[in-house]
């Protein structure tokens, strides 16, 4: 516990009473040392406690940041503050002060003494060329825009490439006047298997927000609190990507008054209560057809209207595969639409033409399969047997041998992993054209038992065959097994 401070009396002069008021704001805010509030505030604590001292006016950055990190009003303080300054004998800071009371790396103070904190700006760039979505977009904004003590986590949930991020990406530009402190940004399935760490987002969060290295507590539980102090401090938008489950996502919710928190995951993430959620569907037709005329033209879409309907619909509608052939017909405007929606009409090369560049729908759905249980798998694998649009837990326990209520979770997992949806009928699940010729890879591929046995056995004739071979060479006169 830190020393008592002197008694002070707030009747001396207007310094003494600026002084005594502040500490009774910092009582008020549940007495903080000087040490915590260092932390929000971005000062150190030896600049905080002087300015309660009583000995000299502290100076208009001090003081604000002192208000704000004890939930004072800054407005009133800085009235009160010029009300003192512009009071005959009030003693102007010296150059020594000013240096004192410099603000770390992150912060600025402007020729008004106001200080202006570290606004980071890590949303990456989002689409151009965005289409469709409007009563989606004007849901969520309607859900941010909600009054309340608290604003309420809003999270984007759907299946693998219906566009979750772009959709987050597009509500931020929407929502951006409400939140002028800042954007975070962290992709939470980003690296390997795991994700990425609640603990070392939140240390990139925080140096992001402008607090220097020294100020960053060791602890994780601390850095999670200082971060949440934060968000309820100021108005950032945050938007966190990828997350997989509860457990990844929980440490950076907080009370956050002014702060938003949006998250995309592909599964429904039922465990986190109090949260908004807006889950995304495919794109309608008109939405498609919309998305690749923006990509590769419009003329070239009225001229093969029927073509480009049946692109679209070999694509599921699904806004990344939609995206990708999209691209592809505006690289080759030599060649007719027709020519791709024959390409893409071969079930067993879909997935091959479903590529431009680094980004493909394989690799995505690859991503999501390879996470999932062995049982799992085989419900995948017996989606591409069946080349149904539909499955049911009773086909899917009829098929594996399993109970109905195994069969009923089971492909409660897969639609969180991204790979199915619910149908509009109850107990139908809708099966994508696209994961269906997935599926149909992934049965064609021989199991990893099998590939072992049959390289063991090919493994084992070869060493047969060179040991007959080298003991025929050592018989024969003047043999040597070299050669």
């Amino acid at each position: 516990m830190g020393r008592p401070e002197r008694p002070l009396d707030g009747s001396t002069g207007p310094i003494a009473a600026f002084a005594h008021d502040l500490r009774v704001l910092r009582n008020r805010a549940g007495n903080p040392s000087y040490r915590e509030l260092a932390r929000t505030a971005l000062f150190a604590p030896s600049v905080l406690s002087s300015a309660a001292s009583g000995h000299r006016l502290p100076t208009l950055a001090v003081t604000l940041a002192f208000v704000s990190a004890c939930g004072g009003d800054r407005a009133v303080w800085e009235r009160r503050w010029r009300s003192v300054a512009g009071q005959p004998g009030t003693c102007a800071e010296t150059r020594e002060d000013r240096a004192a009371e410099t603000p770390p790396d992150g912060a600025h103070a402007t020729a008004s003494g106001v200080v202006r904190l570290a606004r980071p700006a890590q949303l990456p760039m989002g689409s151009r060329i965005f289409v469709g979505r409007e009563r989606d977009l004007a849901d969520a904004a309607e859900m941010i825009g909600a009054s309340g003590p608290v604003k309420v986590p809003l999270l984007v949930s759907g299946p693998i490439g219906v566009g979750k991020t772009a959709f987050a990406l597009r509500l931020a530009e929407e929502v951006a006047a409400d939140f002028p402190d800042g954007q975070l940004y962290a992709d939470l399935g980003d690296s390997g298997s795991g994700g990425r760490s609640a603990n070392g987002i939140v240390r990139g969060f925080l140096r992001a927000l402008g607090v220097p290295a020294h100020l960053v507590p060791d602890d994780p539980m601390q850095r999670v609190g200082l971060y949440r102090s934060l968000l309820a401090e100021r108005r950032l938008f945050v938007l966190l990507t990828g997350v997989r489950d509860e457990g990844q996502v929980r440490p950076l919710l907080g009370q956050a008054p002014h702060s938003q928190v949006v998250v995309t995951s592909r599964a429904r993430l039922l465990g986190l209560e109090d949260t908004n959620r807006i889950e995304l569907d495919t794109f309608s037709r008109k939405e498609s057809l919309a998305l690749i005329g923006r990509i590769a033209g419009p003329g070239r879409v009225r001229a093969e209207h029927d073509a480009t309907d049946t692109i679209a619909e070999l694509c599921g509608d699904l806004p990344l595969a939609v995206n990708i052939v999209g691209r592809k017909i505006a690289a080759r405007p030599e060649w007719a639409i027709a020519y791709t929606a024959g390409q893409l009409a071969d079930r067993e090369r879909l997935m091959d033409n479903l590529c431009v560049g680094d980004v493909n729908v394989r690799d995505r759905f690859s991503a999501a399969y390879d996470h999932l249980s062995p049982t799992e798998r085989e419900a995948i694998q017996h989606f591409g047997q069946s080349g149904a649009g539909w499955t049911t837990s009773i086909g899917v326990a009829a098929a594996m041998g399993i109970m109905i209520e195994t069969a009923d979770e089971l492909l409660e997992s897969v639609v969180d992993a991204g790979l199915l949806q619910r149908a509009n009928v109850a107990g139908r699940y809708a099966v994508s054209r696209l994961v269906s010729a997935f599926a149909a890879e992934r049965q064609r591929e021989p199991s990893p038992l099998a590939a072992a046995v049959s390289m063991a056995g090919r493994r084992t004739r070869k060493n047969a065959f060179e040991s007959l071979r080298h003991e025929a060479v050592r018989t024969l006169p003047g043999g040597s097994s070299e050669g």
